[in-house]
């Protein structure tokens, strides 16, 4: 419907209209074109549909790591008269959490927290909490991130948040892998991609595989789990999300690693690290250096297996990461 040709006064919210659709499911780099296009076409006195395109824009950006750009379209959103403070704050800290910058972006989300809950919005607590629990994991505090994920969860049935529920299940499984905590991780990752299998979410569906991927690895299923990530690597590259595509590249490059064959694996940790780079996705460089040092060790290029070794530890400890220190990834 939203291909149709439309009068022309009505074409700038049919571009916007249409970039929230793709960004919903996860075709970041198409709808940050419709946003550009709605932006072009936008009457200056429709400050509304301006920030609205303005914000899928950044949300777009931050989504596909390009922090600099979000920041850019943020500072646009914030010019125009009457611009919503609450939700450019919220982004603000999101673009921290983008950047890796945990303990920042926890400063500014919980005060937003607060205000949601005394508003008692349950979906924006949801949210809100399923936010605060990524950095709180990210920046080390394990047991807090399992709490506030779990509370995400339940604000979000409070809300009848449906698809809400299926990313605290994400985040859930994720923060009981690294804990260690396998049969309580498949059975989350397994729930969100059963609530995802239908739906329009392309993004969730193959984050569900990835995660499950992850956790099925690490319980020694290495079949079962490439089967996973090569279904995942199929949906990221249909939206064009190299990030993303990364990991399973380094979820691959373990598989190869577990299985003896240290080409392979070579090969799966150097794309993931080219990527990660032109990504600015710090976490995903440690994991991926320190994966790759210990190819190159078990080759006998140890020198070399030694430097990137004690980069990837100076990176992490540099970003605030714990990531270095996740024997579960």
């Amino acid at each position: 419907m939203l291909k149709a040709a439309v009068p022309a006064p009505l074409e700038a919210e049919r571009r916007l209209i249409l970039g929230e659709a793709l960004r919903g499911q996860g075709y970041f780099g198409r709808a940050g074109a419709e946003y550009r296009a709605a932006l072009k076409r936008v009457d200056p006195a429709d400050r509304d549909l301006a920030f609205d395109a303005w914000l899928g824009l950044a949300r777009c950006a931050r989504s596909l790591g390009a922090v600099a750009e979000a920041r850019r379209a943020l500072d646009r959103a914030r010019r125009l008269p009457g611009a919503d403070r609450e939700t450019l704050a919220l982004e603000d800290a999101l673009v921290l959490r983008a950047e890796s910058r945990h303990r920042p972006a926890l400063k500014a989300l919980l005060p937003i927290l607060a205000r949601s809950r005394r508003r008692r919005d349950w979906s924006a607590v949801g949210f809100l909490l399923w936010a605060v629990a990524g950095s709180r994991r990210f920046s080390g505090d394990l047991a807090g991130s399992h709490r506030d994920f779990k509370d995400s969860l339940a604000a979000f049935k409070r809300a009848n948040d449906a698809e809400g529920e299926a990313y605290a299940l994400f985040g859930l499984g994720g923060i009981a892998r690294v804990r260690g905590l396998f049969p309580e991780a498949r059975r989350a990752y397994v729930e969100a991609g059963r609530r995802l299998k239908a739906g329009p979410d392309l993004f969730g569906r193959a984050y569900a595989h990835c995660g499950l991927a992850n956790c099925l690895r690490q319980m020694g299923l290495l079949d079962e789990a490439e089967r996973n990530y090569r279904a995942s690597y199929k949906l990221y590259a249909g939206l064009d999300d190299r990030v993303d595509l990364a990991f399973v590249d380094w979820g691959l490059g373990q598989i190869q690693q577990r299985r003896g064959k240290l080409p392979r694996a070579e090969r799966h940790y150097r794309a993931a690290l080219s990527a990660f780079a032109v990504g600015g996705e710090d976490r995903g460089l440690v994991l991926a250096r320190k994966s790759l040092a210990e190819v190159l060790h078990a080759r006998g290029r140890t020198a070399e297996a030694e430097k990137l070794f004690d980069s990837a530890v100076a990176h992490a400890r540099r970003a605030g990461l714990t990531a270095h220190l996740e024997s579960f990834t």
